[in-house]
């Protein structure tokens, strides 16, 4: 499994959910990954330029970019941001192996 971080910003719908309805979002959020096999790590209402922050793993980007996709779709969501999180070694170690020259002048 993969991890993902996850911002999104909600939509005039969603905020209205937020504060006129009576749903857990972090427990839609825990159904909504289980049904694509993925899995809820953290989730935190954030204050700034994100209204939300949450952390998953699952099989692949696709995965998890088809969750935001349908959330927008059903106008709770206004902007998703899905970030993979890397190993670090992994990359130094690809980095290596570049082979990269400058270009000149």
């Amino acid at each position: 499994m993969k991890t993902f971080i996850s911002l999104g910003i909600y939509s005039q719908k969603g905020a209205d959910g937020i504060i006129n309805g009576s749903s857990d979002r972090k427990i839609a959020m825990e159904k909504m990954l289980s049904s694509i096999g993925a899995k809820l790590i953290d989730y935190h209402i954030t204050r700034g330029h994100y209204d939300f922050v949450m952390i998953s793993e699952a099989e692949s980007f696709e995965s998890v970019a088809a969750c935001a996709l349908k959330a927008k779709a059903e106008g709770t969501l206004s902007e998703a941001i899905t970030l993979e999180s890397v190993d670090l070694n992994l990359v130094r170690e690809m980095g290596s192996k570049v082979d990269f020259s400058p270009p000149t002048s």
